[in-house]
């Protein structure tokens, strides 16, 4: 089983770290001092597809299990990604069902989804079997969605009835900002959206987490007792 997936199903809160560095010794270091998983992020930073590579194999190395934010829900993009072997994908900015469904139907090969064939370092270059790829092992990463927007929100519902959506990831920063009050998280009405994300997945039985780039241990607490 994806080692990603098994932590997740073991009920357990997991941990992970951001990796903004494109050095891949960050990786190796990180992944070596306890922390669930890396995040290794293509949407703000310069982390070109060769370095997300190098980054993966770091991982691997430290038994870490590996994210990759894609930089956006891009198919060409995200094809590429897949291809190299993660043990998650996080898709940013997924304000709507329609954005929802292209981006879990750009990592499912047909006919439940609209993935392009051409795996490369996802089945070790050959060694592994492609057929059973195509027939499981595609299935086996994991799918997040990120939740930046109000009205992504208001979607969520329904967004948890796609099938392969294994969860969510709340984005505090860019939610405050589509209420016009950038960082302004802990607001009452960006706190409220917040609890109703939270509350929505796990109605539907799915994980979600949250991205935060504080290290404040109160407002590390108080992210933990939302109970995400």
């Amino acid at each position: 089983m994806n080692p990603f997936r098994e932590k997740l199903q073991s009920g357990k809160r997991l941990i992970g770290t951001h990796v903004n560095l494109t050095d891949h010794r960050v990786a190796e270091m990180l992944g070596s001092v306890g922390f669930d998983y890396l995040w290794f992020d293509m949407e703000h930073i310069s982390t070109s597809f060769k370095e997300m590579e190098i980054h993966l194999i770091g991982a691997k190395a430290s038994g870490t299990p590996s994210l990759v934010r894609v930089c956006w829900n891009d198919i060409p993009h995200v094809k590429r990604v897949l291809e190299a072997g993660p043990d998650a994908v996080l898709f940013p900015q997924i304000n709507s069902v329609e954005e929802a469904r292209q981006a879990i139907d750009t990592c499912i090969y047909p006919p439940e989804g609209k993935r392009g064939f051409g795996p490369f370092r996802a089945i070790r270059y050959g060694l592994d079997s492609a057929e059973d790829y195509i027939r499981t092992g595609n299935l086996e990463m994991l799918r997040f969605l990120q939740i930046e927007n109000r009205s992504a929100v208001a979607c969520m519902e329904e967004m948890c009835r796609i099938p392969h959506v294994d969860g969510f990831v709340i984005g505090p920063m860019d939610l405050s900002g589509s209420l016009g009050r950038v960082g302004d998280h802990q607001s009452r009405e960006c706190d409220g959206l917040i609890d109703r994300a939270i509350a929505i997945a796990h109605g539907a039985g799915l994980p979600i987490g949250l991205s935060t780039g504080s290290d404040d241990p109160a407002e590390l607490t108080r992210w933990i007792s939302k109970g995400g």
